[in-house]
């Protein structure tokens, strides 16, 4: 959600007439994010969440308008993607992308310190919810960011001029390694958020308000969604921290058990995943070459601590962090 494409005053006026949003009446960038453009848009009727893509396929735009479609007949709290008046695609061709409309969330963003074990059992409750809603959607894409893409950008990165970076990205490609390595086993796959951190999350009070942003949403282990939003919010100060993982293990099987299959396989799922975001802030924010302004940065540091506490403890540690 960074801002890499400056859309012309023009283009705002044509998106929400196409949208029949009414006059414009102001426009804010948002610069946290990685590969898109994106803006608050505020208008006659309201406010909107307006996202830019240059890189995201007609088919992968169709795939996530499908699914929130899907999510909404089940009443899942997540977010209202508007389509053109004229019909037919849910996205419009706008000045060398294409354009997605949102209605802005209410709700807030948590973060460390505020985040209580009461938080994490909530979240893993909604994650449990939304992966069991979705096991009658027939939509299909494939994960664009599994391990083979992981591994070519890390070759990449080895040839790096930078001596550090060249020595991370080795060090990346061991923790691939064995994470690939651990993995065993059939285990079940469904459409899974693939990107839930903080900030795609809006809570009302102490409920959570919405799950947004699923951009990535493909089908893939529900393991490895469940080890992503982990990773993401229960990883504070360079550590791990055991209530409120436990917590989230718990409000998710609440709904739904993690069979023997994929207890066994979320060490892997968990250390490929803490090298995936690693690997991706180096290229998109630690190597970009967008100023402060248009990009919120986020260090691959944290994400490559993560990977090393997970290799050290190893599965059976994992195991024990998580109370299975």
């Amino acid at each position: 959600m960074a801002v890499h494409t400056a859309l012309s005053p023009e283009a705002f006026v044509r998106v929400s007439e196409a949208y029949g949003l009414g006059q414009v009446r102001g426009v804010t960038p948002i610069p946290q994010g990685s590969i898109n453009t994106n803006h608050r848009l505020e208008t006659d009727t309201g406010r909107f969440f307006m996202r830019h893509t240059t890189v995201r396929s007609a088919d992968d735009l169709r795939f996530e308008a499908a699914l929130l479609a899907h999510l909404a007949e089940y009443h899942f709290p997540g977010p209202v993607q508007l389509k053109p008046r004229t019909g037919g695609e849910p996205f419009l061709e706008v000045e060398g992308g294409r354009v997605s409309i949102f209605r802005w969330l209410p709700g807030e963003e948590l973060r460390h310190p505020n985040l209580t074990p009461e938080h994490l059992e909530s979240l893993g409750t909604e994650l449990g919810k939304m992966h069991r809603d979705t096991q009658s959607f027939s939509g299909s894409r494939a994960n664009p960011y599994g391990p083979e893409t992981v591994r070519q950008w890390l070759v990449g990165l080895a040839r790096h001029q930078d001596a550090e970076l060249a020595s991370v990205a080795k060090e990346l490609e061991r923790y691939l390694d064995k994470a690939e390595t651990v993995r065993q086993g059939l285990e079940p796959r469904g459409v899974i958020h693939a990107d839930l951190f903080m900030d795609n999350v809006k809570w009302l009070g102490d409920r959570v308000g919405a799950f947004f942003d699923f951009e990535m949403a493909c089908r893939e282990a529900y393991g490895l969604d469940v080890v992503i939003t982990l990773n993401a919010w229960c990883f504070d100060n360079g550590q791990y921290l055991p209530e409120l993982c436990r917590a989230f293990v718990r409000g998710y099987q609440d709904v739904r058990p993690l069979s023997a299959v994929e207890r066994a396989n979320l060490f892997g799922h968990a250390l490929f995943g803490a090298v995936r975001f690693a690997s991706s802030r180096i290229r998109d924010y630690h190597l970009s070459p967008l100023p402060p302004d248009k990009l919120t940065k986020k260090d691959y540091r944290t994400y490559l601590n993560r990977a090393r506490a997970l290799s050290a403890m190893g599965p059976e540690g994992l195991a024990q962090l998580l109370g299975l």
